[in-house]
């Protein structure tokens, strides 16, 4: 990235769900920043704090000077304006609760660690079940990814997903 010249952009619509650990899911960010990158990082609560239709979030801009952080925001609010003019409010009224308040943080870094959990859970069901039915293929993918989504490869000729589905529930 250095070497070319490259600005990253970070999404981050859900950190907390890949490992459990809102540190943890941030450290890519925090790498490139100790590394001197200026980088765009967008920041979602709509799937982490399950705020979906309520447009949460944030986009932070890393400058490496305030010259540049002065025309980046000059250029955003060219593009913003045009699309709302005012966003709405309830969604960042529950989450600036969420956050500023120090019970309420650590309710919910619990519950994303309990659904990361929940999710790395489903896919070990997944894997053992395909495994055991002697799927044809490696199914180590299932388990080595992270995150809601996942690749699984199948297709209707390899598995019917009626009863596979039904165990992991």
């Amino acid at each position: 990235m250095k070497k070319r010249d490259l600005i990253p952009f970070f999404d981050t619509a859900y950190q907390g769900f890949a490992s459990g650990d809102l540190e943890r899911d941030a450290f890519p960010i925090r790498h490139f920043l100790e590394n001197g990158f200026q980088m765009f990082v967008s920041q979602s609560y709509a799937k982490n704090m399950g705020l979906y239709g309520e447009r949460i979030g944030a986009l932070h801009v890393v400058t490496l000077n305030t010259t540049t952080a002065e025309n980046v925001l000059s250029q955003l609010k060219i593009i913003i304006r045009p699309m709302y003019s005012s966003p709405p409010m309830h969604g960042a009224l529950i989450v600036a609760k969420i956050l500023s308040k120090p019970e309420y943080f650590q309710r919910w870094k619990e519950e994303l660690s309990s659904i990361s959990n929940r999710i790395i859970q489903v896919r070990k069901i997944l894997r053992d079940e395909l495994e055991s039915l002697k799927t044809p293929g490696n199914w180590e993918h299932i388990t080595n990814q992270i995150g809601m989504f996942s690749y699984t490869g199948l297709n209707g000729k390899k598995l019917i997903f009626k009863d596979l589905i039904r165990k992991t529930m």
